[in-house]
This record gives C-alpha cells, sequence and structure tokens, in this order.
C-alpha cells in the first residue's frame, strides 16, 4: 500500500481542511514528519488508520473524541485517502459519528458514522475530490467498507499497527511479547489456519480410535462373562462337553424312534379293523331308515299315477278358458259398439243444425264487401291528412328545440357567470394557502426525518437488550451443559473402573501359577486382583455412560456455539447502536410534533394547482363570451319556427275537418279495415266449417252402424266356440276317470309330479342298494373280532411323546453346540478387527500427538509452522540489525519455561558476540531495544511481504524513538539505522519517519512539518536541498 493523498477536515488540532500530498516525498523514498511535541504528528498516521479501518493507531481512543475543538461547529469532520494497491488507485472517505447544528430551529442533531470506498483507477490524482471520485466499491456502512478494506490490504487494523504503522509507545510490544502473544499477532499474518485445523482434526480421529479401541477390548472381555466363561479355553472345553451331550442324545432319540414306528404300526391295523365294524353298522343303519318310508312312498306313488292321468286333460282345459275370454271380449265389443253408435247419431244432428245457421249469414258477408269498397276512397284522403299532420309536428319539434336552446344558452351564461366570479375567488384563497402550506410542509419534513433517526435509535437499543438477553440464557445454558458434561465424564469413568475391575477379579481368580495370562501371557502372578466382582450388566452401563458421556460433550460444545453466536449478534447490535447518531428528541415528543403539523396541514386541505386554476379561469372567460354569441343566434331560430308552426297548423285541419269524425287518422282507417276483414273472413270460414262438419258426422254414423253388427256377429260365434270346449274337457275327464273335483285337488300336485316320481324310484333303488352293502360289510368281517382303540392310542401316543422329546433334546443340543461354535468365531474375528484397528490407527495417533505437542519440541504443529516463518522474519532482521549493530547482536529464538519443561516456542533472545551468550531482550538498553525493534519490524514486513502475494509493504512508517539512539560525526546508532532505511527505499519501498530530534531532520530534510497556532495546526511540505 502506497499513501497519495492524505485529507483532513476538522480532525485532531486541525481546525480546516489541511491536505498532504505524499507524491513528492515517495520520489525521495525516506521523509519525515516534523514538529513541536503535541502538534499533530502522530494526527497524520491517526488519520490514515481511520480513514482505512475506522480506528485510531490508539486502540482505546473513541472515533467521535477525533473532531478538532477548533473547527467551526458546522464543519463536520472527515478524512479523505488516496491509495495504490500495484497497478490500483483507491479512495476512502470516512465520517466518525459526530454532533452538528440543526439545519432549522435551535439545537444539535447526531450524524451517524458513515464511509464510502471508490475505485480511482485511471482518475488523475488533482482530480479527485467530492465531485469526482471514482467508482462505488461499498458506502454508507462503516462495517461492509470496512470487510473491503481488509479484503483488499490483506490484513486489519491490529496488523496495521504491527507491520506497517508503528505507532509511538507500541513500537517495542512485538519485540517484547510472549510466545503466545506473538502466535496470535503472527497468526494473523500468516495462513496458517489450516495446520491448526489439520492438528485439531487429528486430535479428534486419534481420539474416536483410542476410544473404540477400548470400546472393543471391554466388549470381548465382557461378552465371555456374559456367556459364563473365564477364557478362551474355557470356551473350547465346553464345546468339547456339548460335543458329547449330543452323541448321547442322538442315540436315546434313535431307540425312541424305533419303539414309536412299531406303536404306530400296531394302532393302523386296529383302525382298519375297527373301520370294517363301523361300515356294518353304516350300513344296518341305512336299511332301516330306507324301510322304515316304505308306507310313505306306497302313498305318494298312487298320488303320481292320479295326477300323471290328470295332467293329460291340462290342454282341453286351456282352450276352454281361452274360448271363454273370447266370448267375454266379443260381448264387451258389442256394448262399446252401440255407445259409439248413440254417440254418433248425436253428432250428426248438432252439424245439421251448425250448417243451418251458417247459411243466414250470407246477408251479413255481402254488407261487409261493399263498406270495404267505400273504405278506399277514405284512405285516399286520411294520407293526405297524415302527411299534414307530420309536417306540423315537424314544425312543432322544432319550435320546441328552438325555445329549449334558447333557454339552456341563457342557463349556460348565466352558470359560466358564476363559475367565474367564484373561480376567481378560490384563486386568491389559494394563492395565500399555497404560502402557509410550503412553510408547514418544510418543517414535516424535517421532523419526520428525526422521528425516523429516534426510532431506529430506539429499535437499536431494544435489539441490545434482547441480545444481551440471549447472552445472559446462553451463559446459562452452557454452565448447565458444562457441569453435565462433568457430570457424565465421571459417570462413565466410574463405570469403566467398575467394569475392568469386575473383568480383573473374574480373571485373577482362574489365575494358576505357571499357566501363561490369558491377558499380559505372564507366568507369574504376584499381585491378582481380589474382591467379590459385582453383578452382570455393568456392560451395559458403560455403554451407557459412554453414550451419555458423547451427548453431554456434543451439547456443551452446542452451547459454546450458541454462546458465541450470541456474543457476536450482541457486538453487532452495539456496533449498529453506536454508528447510530443520538436523537435530540424522543419518539414520543417527535410525534406528537409530526400530528400537530399533519393537523395543519389536513386543516389545508389537498394543495391546488395555482396554474391550472389559473387557466381554468380563463377558459371559463373565453367559454362565457362564446356562450352569449351562441344565446343571440337561439333567440333569432325561436321566433321563426314560431311562426312556420302556424302556417302548417292552418292547413292539416282544412282536410282533417273533412273527414268523417271517427276515420280522421291512418291509424282508424287501418282498425276499420282490419276489422271488416276479420268479420268477412269469420262468416266465410264459418259457413266451410258447418258444411265441413255435417259431413264428417254422417260418415261417422255410418261407420258406427256398421262396427255394431260386426260385433254382434262375432259374439255369437263365440258363444258356440266356449260351449264346444267344455264339453271336450269334460269328455277328456270322464275318459280318464276323474270329475272336476278330482281334476281341481290334481293341479297343485303337477309342478312336483316329476320330483315325486324320481322320490318313488330312488327309495326303490336305495333299498337294493343298503340290502348289497350290509352284505358285503358282513362278509369283511367275518372271522375277526372288534379292537378296543382306546389303550392302542394311548399307547402310541405315549411312544410319539417320547421321541418329540428325545428330538427336542437333540435339537437343543446341536443349537448349543452349534452357537458356541459361532460364538467363538464371532470372537476371533472381533480380536482380530481390535488388532487390525490398533494397528491401523497407530500412525495416526502418534501423528496426532506429534501435531499437539508431544514431542521433542514441545511444539503445535501450527506454532511449529509459525516458528518455521518466524525464523525466516529472525533472518530477515537480523540483515536489517547487523549493519545498525555493527555485528554485534543477533535476534534467535530462545527457550521458553513451561510447567518446569523446556519449550521452544517463539520467544527472542538476543545473541551478543561480544559475550558470546544469548540474553532476554529485556536487557537491551533504551536504544538497542528501538534498533531491534526496528529491524524487527522491517524483517516482519518483508517476509510477510515475500510470502503472501496479496500484502504489499510499499510504504512503512515509524513514530519516534529515534531520540534514544546516539550520533557520533556520522558513526552513531542513529546514522546507522538511517543508513539501513535509506538502503530500504532503493528497493521501490517509502520510509517515513516521525520525530521532533533535530539531528533527524538535519539527516532528512524532505518530508512534512506540522505546525502549531492558537487556531490549529497547519502542514507544510518540505522538499529538502
Amino acid at each position: 500500500m502506497r499513501p497519495i493523498r492524505l485529507s483532513l477536515q476538522a480532525f485532531g488540532p486541525f481546525a480546516a481542511t489541511e491536505v498532504v500530498d505524499f507524491r513528492s516525498a515517495l520520489e525521495t523514498g525516506l521523509f519525515g514528519i516534523y514538529g513541536q511535541t503535541g502538534a499533530g504528528k502522530s494526527t497524520l498516521f491517526s488519520a490514515m488508520s481511520f480513514a482505512l479501518f475506522g480506528t485510531p493507531t490508539r486502540a482505546d481512543q473513541e472515533p467521535r473524541s477525533l473532531r478538532s475543538d477548533h473547527a467551526a461547529a458546522d464543519l463536520p469532520t472527515e478524512v479523505e485517502f488516496v491509495f495504490e494497491l500495484g497497478a490500483k488507485t483507491y479512495l476512502i472517505r470516512r465520517r466518525p459519528a459526530q454532533t452538528r447544528p440543526k439545519a432549522r430551529g435551535e439545537g444539535m442533531t447526531e450524524d451517524a458514522a458513515e464511509a464510502t470506498l471508490f475505485d480511482a483507477t485511471g482518475i488523475p490524482i488533482d482530480a479527485l475530490g467530492p465531485g469526482q471520485s471514482g467508482r462505488v466499491i461499498a458506502e454508507k456502512k462503516v462495517s461492509v467498507v470496512g470487510q473491503q478494506i481488509e479484503v483488499l490490504l490483506g490484513y486489519g487494523a491490529d496488523q496495521f499497527r504491527q507491520i506497517v504503522l508503528l505507532p509511538q509507545g507500541k513500537f517495542e510490544t512485538f519485540l517484547a511479547a510472549k510466545t503466545d502473544d506473538r502466535v496470535k499477532i503472527l497468526r494473523d499474518l500468516f495462513d496458517v489456519a489450516i495446520y491448526r485445523d489439520l492438528a485439531a482434526r487429528l486430535k479428534e480421529e486419534a481420539s474416536e480410535a483410542e476410544r473404540a479401541l477400548r470400546e472393543q477390548r471391554s466388549l470381548y472381555l465382557a461378552r465371555l462373562e456374559e456367556r459364563g466363561f473365564e477364557s478362551v479355553e474355557a470356551l473350547e472345553l465346553g464345546i468339547a462337553a456339548a460335543e458329547s451331550e449330543v452323541d448321547a442324545k442322538r442315540g436315546r432319540q434313535r431307540a425312541a424312534e424305533a419303539v414309536n414306528e412299531t406303536a404306530r404300526k400296531v394302532l393302523s391295523e386296529a383302525e382298519q379293523v375297527e373301520k370294517a365294524f363301523a361300515a356294518v353298522d353304516k350300513a344296518r343303519q341305512a336299511l332301516g331308515d330306507l324301510e322304515a318310508k316304505t308306507g310313505e312312498i306306497e302313498a305318494l306313488t298312487r298320488r303320481v299315477e292320479a295326477v300323471t292321468n290328470a295332467s293329460q286333460a291340462r290342454d282341453l282345459e286351456s282352450a276352454w278358458h281361452d274360448a271363454a275370454r273370447d266370448s267375454r271380449d266379443a260381448a264387451k265389443a258389442v256394448t262399446e259398439a252401440a255407445a259409439d253408435l248413440d254417440r254418433m247419431t248425436k253428432a250428426q244432428q248438432d252439424a245439421a243444425r251448425t250448417l243451418s245457421t251458417a247459411k243466414a249469414g250470407v246477408v251479413r258477408l255481402q254488407k261487409v264487401q261493399a263498406d270495404l269498397t267505400r273504405l278506399e276512397a277514405t284512405e285516399t284522403q286520411v294520407g293526405l291528412a297524415a302527411h299534414l299532420q307530420a309536417e306540423f309536428d315537424d314544425a312543432a319539434r322544432s319550435d320546441v328545440a328552438s325555445k329549449k336552446r334558447l333557454a339552456e344558452a341563457e342557463g349556460a351564461c348565466k352558470t359560466l357567470r358564476s363559475r367565474r366570479d367564484s373561480t376567481d375567488l378560490e384563486l386568491d384563497a389559494a394563492r395565500k394557502a399555497q404560502v402557509v402550506r410550503g412553510t408547514l410542509t418544510g418543517e414535516l419534513a424535517e421532523v419526520t426525518q428525526e422521528l425516523s433517526k429516534a426510532r431506529s435509535h430506539a429499535k437499536a437499543q431494544g435489539e441490545v437488550a434482547k441480545a444481551e438477553g440471549e447472552v445472559e440464557a446462553a451463559e446459562k445454558d452452557l454452565a448447565t451443559k458444562t457441569a453435565a458434561e462433568e457430570a457424565a465424564e465421571t459417570a462413565l469413568t466410574e463405570a469403566e473402573a467398575r467394569l475392568s475391575r469386575t473383568q480383573a477379579i473374574i480373571l485373577a481368580e482362574k489365575l494358576t501359577e505357571g499357566v501363561p495370562c490369558p491377558v499380559c501371557g505372564a507366568l507369574d502372578h504376584p499381585v491378582p486382583a481380589h474382591g467379590m466382582p459385582e453383578q452382570s450388566g455393568l456392560t451395559e452401563t458403560f455403554r451407557n455412560a459412554q453414550a451419555e458421556a458423547k451427548k453431554a460433550s456434543e451439547a456443551r460444545v452446542r452451547a459454546e456455539s450458541e454462546l458465541g453466536n450470541c456474543w457476536t449478534r450482541l457486538e453487532e447490535k452495539k456496533r449498529v447502536l453506536d454508528e447510530q447518531e443520538q436523537p435530540g428528541r424522543g419518539p414520543t415528543e417527535l410525534e406528537a410534533e409530526k400530528v400537530r403539523l399533519d393537523g395543519k396541514l389536513v386543516a389545508l386541505g389537498e394543495a391546488i394547482d395555482l396554474d391550472a386554476m389559473a387557466k381554468r379561469l380563463a377558459d371559463l372567460k373565453r367559454e362565457l363570451k362564446e356562450t352569449e354569441v351562441a344565446e343571440a343566434a337561439a333567440r333569432i331560430s325561436a321566433s321563426k319556427a314560431e311562426a312556420d308552426l302556424a302556417a302548417a297548423r292552418a292547413t292539416r285541419d282544412a282536410v282533417v275537418n273533412a273527414l268523417p269524425e271517427e276515420l280522421r287518422t291512418p291509424k282508424a282507417v287501418a282498425e276499420r279495415r282490419v276489422s271488416l276483414l276479420g268479420e268477412q273472413k269469420q262468416l266465410s270460414e264459418a259457413l266451410e266449417r258447418a258444411t265441413e262438419l255435417d259431413r264428417s258426422a254422417s260418415e261417422a254414423l255410418t261407420r258406427a252402424q256398421e262396427k255394431q253388427e260386426a260385433a254382434r256377429q262375432s259374439l255369437e260365434t263365440q258363444e258356440r266356440r266356449e260351449k264346444a270346449a267344455r264339453q271336450a274337457f269334460l269328455a277328456r275327464l270322464g275318459e280318464a276317470g276323474l270329475d272336476e273335483a278330482l281334476y281341481d285337488a290334481c293341479k297343485a300336485h303337477f309342478l312336483t309330479l316329476k320330483t315325486d316320481r324320481e322320490t318313488v324310484s330312488g327309495h326303490h333303488e336305495g333299498l337294493i342298494a343298503a340290502r348289497t352293502t350290509l352284505q358285503n360289510a358282513r362278509d369283511a368281517c367275518a372271522d375277526r373280532q372288534r379292537p378296543d382303540l382306546a389303550p392302542i392310542k394311548e399307547a402310541q401316543s405315549d411312544a410319539m411323546h417320547s421321541l418329540n422329546s428325545a428330538n427336542a433334546a437333540l435339537a437343543e443340543a446341536n443349537a448349543a453346540i452349534e452357537s458356541l461354535v459361532k460364538f467363538k468365531a464371532s470372537l476371533a474375528e472381533a480380536l482380530a478387527r481390535t488388532d487390525e484397528l490398533e494397528a491401523e490407527t497407530g500412525p495416526l495417533r502418534g501423528l496426532a500427538d506429534l501435531a499437539n505437542g508431544k514431542n521433542d519440541l514441545n511444539m503445535t504443529l501450527e506454532t511449529f509452522a509459525i516458528a518455521a516463518m518466524f525464523d525466516q522474519v529472525l533472518d530477515a532482521a537480523n540483515l536489517r540489525l547487523d549493519p545498525m549493530t555493527r555485528g554485534r547482536y543477533r535476534l534467535e529464538r530462545g527457550v521458553e519455561a513451561s510447567l518446569g519443561r523446556g519449550k521452544r516456542g517463539l520467544e527472542i533472545e538476543v545473541f551478543d558476540v561480544n559475550t558470546g551468550k544469548a540474553r532476554p531482550t529485556a536487557t537491551l538498553s533504551g536504544g538497542e531495544t528501538f534498533i531491534s525493534a526496528l529491524a524487527l519490524a522491517l524483517g516482519l514486513a518483508d517476509v510477510v511481504e515475500s510470502l503472501s502475494g496479496k500484502i504489499r509493504m510499499d510504504t512503512i512508517f515509524i513514530d519516534e524513538g529515534f531520540g534514544s539512539l546516539d550520533s557520533e560525526n556520522g558513526a552513531g546508532t542513529l546514522d546507522q539505522v538511517l543508513q539501513v532505511l535509506s538502503a530500504l527505499t532503493k528497493g521501490n519501498r517509502a520510509v517515513g519517519l516521525i520525530s521532533h530530534v533535530g539531528l533527524v531532520q538535519e539527516a532528512i530534510p524532505q518530508g512534512f512539518y506540522v505546525r502549531s497556532t492558537p487556531s490549529g495546526s497547519r502542514v507544510e511540505e518540505r522538499r529538502g536541498l
């Protein structure tokens, strides 16, 4: 980073605007900033730090205290800094939070801190300013601007004060820092997070591997204990005993199987004999049942014969019934035909009377036709009268329209005159209200802005209070989770100790002198474990304790993370609150003021467009003039229309009065014609209808007479057919030996005749089959005795039960030996996995120990990486220190005492060539300390720039410290230091010095001089000789 131009306004001791242009000074490479003590030399460096990071060089100084006490109240405090990074040019402009006089009214108002970062590449430096600053990268929010600055530079404010700007009184801090403090500084400068993360990950993975190994060993012994074995050898003996038990139970199972087979055969033969005797009983019962139904079957046989005979007359009965139905239908037809004949006779008589009446209307028809002829002449005159009436109506409408237009024109003139006068008055009132509205609107805008800031400030205060509550709750939760974790770890330790103690006691009870220990393999057992082993369940307790400890640890980590998040949110809320200006009035007071101003504005009404209203008044005046001209024309037109109306009325009345009064309109003539034509049509149609009705009635009467005769003849024929059918039916019954009563009784069984026949036939066939079956069953049981099955079945059941018991015992023995074999195999696999895991994780655990400080150097991987880089820093520093001390001193890393052991960290010792010994830097004199610290800072800048392609150390600033150096005619330490600093500028690097030492000013005349005056300090540029 190369400073180009620094502009300070109302900053520190500078009352007005001071511009420090570094371009000439940078060309010389080595320049100074001089002035009296308190003039403001260090303030220039503080302004650079504030412009870049929002904080002065003194971290304990509040940014709002940077405002100049000499500045005018209305001149804001502001710093503008132009700098280069490589080929890019940037401009940053920043203001702290500050108070200023209100724009309206009395009192002060608070302005929040703000900053803006610009890319000014390509713009001439002299052209840069408020009007032309370049492209905006970030603005307004100071946090966003600060982040962008750190991204560009590659470091923050703390690192800036360590390697770029060495502030007054803090110069030797880095030289005298302890290892931990120096690690914090270097950790931010060098990207070593990867080493820290790697060591942490290795430690976590190694702990997990160690925990897994411990668990697997414990589970191995616990599984043996749960199965009741002290060792693998005892398991082998158990398997051998189980195999012998299987052989014995297999012999008992085979013997039981032979006994069961014999009992099964005896039972099978007895069951066959029993089946034969049971068949005889069943056949005898079936035959008895059939013989018991013989009487019932004989009666059914007789009924079947009677029903069969009766069924032979069913067709003649149907024919008789059909004939009877037809006879009834014929009689009904005769009755209906007689009724139709009476109806047709009456209708013919009515038609004759209607025809007589219609013939009497012929005279009236002739008179109607004569009236129609006369009506045609009258219609011509009525048409003329209608035409004259239309002309009269047109004249009347024209007269009404003319008078209406005249009235409208008169009304429009009156209305326009009224609107012109009222608009003139409104325009005058609106002009007066506009002046008042402008004043109120300005006051309301200022109050609204102030209210918005007050509300934001109150909201930010609430957010801070809420965040503080969350921090307090998170701290309590962390304390609870930490206590729970400690309790869980204690429970885990106790559970593990109890499990290990019990396992040791069990193993110790089985130890035999001269026999190897199953754990360590030793033949001697000098101190075996003693005591009573605890009950089972310890393994489960140990696992539960492990799970609870892991759960508690994870909960504690989450609580720590949440607390960190809460602190971050609280700091952000406080930063937001600090960035806001303190309101002069509270929200309640401002809201009341806003309501008052709003009320006044509402009382004024809506704002009126004065130009539009003035234009509307001019338009009204022009429209009124045009309307007055239209009124005069309307009056002339009304007089002419009135004369035309009188002439049309006289012509129309002359023609209308000559017509009959009832036929003076076309409508009346048309209605008369419609009436006559209707009557003519009615009379003609009535005559035609009466004639046609008489003809139709006569024809219908003739058809009715013919229909009645045909129905009578059909009735006589059907009655004869019905009589013949009945006689044929009765004759058939006689042939079958039945009368009508017996026939009706048999009709109920017509539907079951087939089923009844099958029942009779089936009974006869069943008797024959039952007798045959009984005889065959008796033959099968000849020469045999019926067995008693109960004792035979009981004997077979006992044999089967014995066989099942033997099978179950054998299966149980086989399962036991199979379980033991599988258990043995699983134990071998578990032991192999444990050994494999131990071999696999051994390098990991060793590497984790090395990375986390368990090594010969007692140094973590991160510290080692930093130390390697720090060695480069010391080498670079010694290149600067050697000429400044004439080769006497060299900086090197020392040994730091820690817990009684030597821990080689980042301690710095100075090796004195004169004594050949190294000693602490605290033993150096003031001047030697300044030289060593300067060499270290220069070396640090060299290494940081070389290791980071992003960080550029183009310029270094040093504030005071030269007063402790001596000068001996060009051969003192001051001269040596200035020579080294001058040599730095040959590599395109600039060095700026702040000093009040006269010898320094003489040696480096080019630079700037800060002059203190009663009205504030001023900066003067000096170009040297």
